[in-house]
């Protein structure tokens, strides 16, 4: 179990790495790049919330800010 927290915090540590650059530059980013910075942040988020759903006890709070941030995600226009 303590593997699995380790791995969640480490890709909780990229997704929020690579959502604020991309916040601050999706802009101004070539579309094909914007495109796939976009789609390989909601795979890891997807990766992340599959993960915190086996940890135990669940970290609820974790799984609706993955959620919410998914759904910024989402609706952001390219």
């Amino acid at each position: 179990m303590n593997e699995e927290i380790q791995a969640l915090n480490k890709i909780i540590s990229i997704v929020d790495e690579k959502a604020s650059l991309f916040k601050k530059e999706w802009s101004t980013m070539p579309k094909i790049r914007a495109v796939t910075e976009k789609k390989l942040i909601l795979d890891l988020i997807d990766n992340a919330m599959q993960l915190a759903k086996n940890v135990r006890p669940s970290p609820t709070d974790l799984l609706g800010d993955l959620q919410k941030l998914k759904s910024e995600f989402n609706r952001l226009p390219l």
